[in-house]
């Protein structure tokens, strides 16, 4: 993995004509692959979707994961880093007057058949082809109302973090192995005890720990089955003892079996 530190990140944003936005909006195909960008922001809303593979978005409230087949929305000027992943994606900008987000903070959307055509339709403007040809304008002016509609199906692909050294060092753990984390490890990397331990997790992620580690087993899980690992090696490996669990779990999450997702990402 390249890991880009923030003046790395800004020259390569800069290269990519994203710090000059004009017009309704326009596309951006990036082909870096396995690239982590530091903490940077954008003057236009950002609408990312994964055609394939699978990328995570880190934000100050915590960690999303895009999957194949999502959108993640990033309004203008929020701050976060991304993690490309092995993803072939494809982001389309907006002038931020264009859509009022009343709740500034990142969305993963379920992208709908007629998000995925014209996100794909859109690939034919880059910014400089669609500051000059007027249909462009049309185009995202009338992709950004429908992006006001789209903000309401969000999927809950959310990670909570935290700055609290203790917890960051928790959360590293389990993220190195999510499979076989437990509290006991969480709180030994915490240096904490386990009362301390549960009332700082709570307090600085709104959740308890057990809930923050199946969320990660199944965004975990979501890596593997985009990959095209089979079903009940991704259960053992993201720490489920039986794959009807794992099924239920995945399920309710994402509205679908773990091996229909897998189908529908092998085709």
């Amino acid at each position: 993995m390249r890991k880009l530190n923030p003046q790395q990140t800004d020259a390569a944003i800069a290269s990519y004509g994203l710090t000059r936005p004009k017009g309704a909006g326009f596309a951006f195909r990036n082909a870096e692959r396995d690239t982590l960008y530091d903490w940077h922001v954008h003057d236009y809303h950002q609408l990312a979707y994964a055609m394939s593979g699978a990328m995570w978005i880190e934000t100050a409230q915590g960690r999303y994961v895009l999957p194949s087949g999502r959108a993640a929305w990033i309004p203008a000027t929020l701050r976060h880093r991304t993690l490309t992943g092995q993803v072939d994606g494809i982001s389309l900008y907006f002038d931020p007057r264009a859509v009022a987000d009343a709740e500034p903070r990142l969305r993963i959307l379920t992208a709908p058949p007629l998000m995925r055509e014209m996100i794909l339709h859109a690939m034919r403007w880059p910014l400089e082809a669609a500051d000059t040809d007027p249909v462009a304008a049309s185009f995202f002016s009338t992709l950004a109302l429908l992006c006001r509609e789209w903000l309401r199906q969000e999927t809950p692909l959310f990670l909570p973090r935290s700055d609290r050294p203790a917890i960051m060092r928790a959360m590293d753990y389990a993220m190195a192995d999510p499979a076989a984390a437990n509290q006991a490890g969480a709180m030994a990397a915490a240096h904490l005890s386990e009362r301390s331990f549960r009332r700082l997790f709570a307090r600085e992620t709104g959740t308890t720990w057990q809930a923050w580690l199946a969320q990660l087993r199944l965004l975990h899980a979501l890596d593997g089955l985009i990959a095209g690992r089979r079903v009940t090696d991704v259960a053992m490996q993201s720490g489920y003892a039986s794959l009807s669990a794992f099924a239920k779990a995945f399920r309710a999450l994402m509205g679908e079996s773990p091996s229909d997702f897998r189908k529908r990402r092998l085709r």
